[in-house]
């Protein structure tokens, strides 16, 4: 199963097509670890015809990292020159794969490159200069990667940076969406492949773990509550801290968020915090939280996968180790499962809605939020609502939707407290739709009107 490329059709189209442009491209790669980028570039490379650098950086001082990118370069390039040429700089060294790429394609792929960056700040530059006065005139394919997220966008993407308006590709690589995942779990049930979908956020490393010739349950005892399961403590961490410096106190936020305390103030209350908004920043600009704007901003996490293992392993880790971690997960995690889905089957209707735009009567949706509101009720007295889905085309509501991921079938109560909230959303004739784990009663499907039932076989 690992040794099998799945999806991301799509992005080797893109790359293809750069590929097949005449003289220097320079494409910038990048996104959250796990998520598949090398695994792309490598698939990108085997399918074309020509040679090509690897080179993945490492946290090692500027003379090994200048030898190792030498050993990679000169294995690709020129391998009868190994142990008899070396470069004394990375500027001579980068000049040496130019005067090779003037005469055919190559590809030069840097993964990593934030940790060659941080080693050799002045490589910026290097590159720079390299760029416009050696490989602009070639035909080299270069590829930078990283999964250092902010270090991405604001020392290699943004304006201010030396290697801004060099790339002529900026493709950053999301997680699957829950159809994607579905590709990787052949024999399970929908519900189940649902769930293996907020186990995993998507994320390709992720999913690999997952063996479907065991049961699902099988799979969450042997990744997340078992000794040697990928799920631990230390595979968290390396999500987590990649990009921090105190762990702990951002593991502390994150367990903050995932269990409920979503606001500035409830999260320094928490971790017994002054303030927390420098953090929180952090975490938000290395897309692990979304900062969702209200009357009072609150924090979402970003991540699923993160939010289980915050929720519902944490606590654990000592009955883990001791080897009493399935006995946790029937007792404590197993019936709550559905309630861990909520926020998730939500994410997965927006995903449904976006990829159905303008189809079967839905409307094209820039923006899906959620939705809080106090309102006055038909007694003139306060009543709070709360809308799963609220689908806008520019600043017009065009959707209403409800998500329920329960095994019961969405009733008759559950129908007609959704339709008298509908009645307080500033909008006029929006669509309207229900999403339902265990579909819908008879009174529901017979009074549904021009509402759209839509069941998980629907989504899949």
């Amino acid at each position: 199963m690992k040794d099998i490329f799945r999806g991301r059709s799509a992005e080797l189209k893109i790359l293809d097509k750069k590929f097949k442009q005449k003289g220097f491209v320079m494409t910038v790669l990048y996104g959250r670890r796990r998520v598949g980028k090398t695994k792309l570039v490598n698939k990108f490379i085997q399918d074309h015809d020509c040679k090509s650098i690897s080179f993945t950086a490492v946290e090692r001082e500027e003379s090994e990292l200048l030898s190792m990118m030498t050993e990679a370069v000169l294995t690709a390039l020129a391998p009868d020159m190994l142990g008899d040429i070396s470069f004394n700089s990375f500027e001579k060294l980068f000049d040496f794969i130019g005067r090779q790429a003037e005469r055919e394609r190559i590809v030069f792929f840097i993964d990593e490159y934030p940790y060659l960056a941080k080693q050799c700040p002045y490589i910026q530059s290097v590159l720079q200069k390299t760029i416009d006065t050696r490989w602009n005139t070639g035909n080299l394919f270069f590829i930078l990667c990283g999964s250092l997220v902010s270090f991405m966008k604001e020392e290699v993407l943004a304006e201010s940076a030396p290697l801004h308006g060099r790339s002529n590709l900026e493709l950053k690589l999301r997680p699957f969406n829950y159809l994607e995942t579905a590709d990787f779990l052949e024999g399970f049930s929908n519900e189940d492949k649902a769930i293996c979908y907020g186990l995993t956020n998507g994320v390709a490393k992720y999913l690999e773990q997952f063996d479907t010739s065991l049961s699902l349950e099988e799979n969450i005892i042997d990744q997340f509550y078992s000794v040697g399961g990928y799920f631990s403590e230390e595979q968290v961490k390396t999500v987590v801290s990649s990009e921090k410096q105190s762990p702990a106190l951002y593991n502390s936020i994150i367990s903050a968020v995932a269990t409920g305390h979503t606001k500035n103030g409830e999260i320094a209350t928490y971790i017994g915090s002054d303030d927390v908004t420098y953090p929180l920043k952090v975490l938000v600009g290395a897309e692990i939280l979304e900062k969702r704007m209200s009357k009072k901003p609150y924090y979402v996490l970003n991540d699923s996968m993160l939010e289980f293992w915050f929720r519902y392993v944490n606590r654990a880790t000592s009955l883990i180790n001791a080897g009493r971690g399935e006995t946790y997960y029937h007792s404590n995690v197993k019936e709550h499962l559905h309630d861990f889905m909520g926020k998730v089957f939500e994410k997965m209707a927006k995903e449904y809605l976006i990829l159905n735009a303008g189809l079967n009567g839905l409307p094209v949706l820039t923006e899906i939020t959620d939705y809080q509101a106090s309102v006055l009720d038909e007694n003139k007295e306060q009543m709070q609502i709360e809308i799963d889905l609220l689908g806008k085309n520019d600043k017009n509501i065009m959707l209403v939707g409800e998500c329920k991921f329960k095994n019961s079938p969405f009733d008759k109560e559950e129908f007609e407290w959704f339709m008298d909230k509908i009645k307080y959303i500033p909008a006029s004739a929006p669509v309207i739709c229900i999403f339902s784990l265990g579909g819908f009663t008879k009174y529901v499907k017979e009074n549904a009107g021009t509402c759209m039932l839509i069941g998980i076989d629907d989504m899949y």
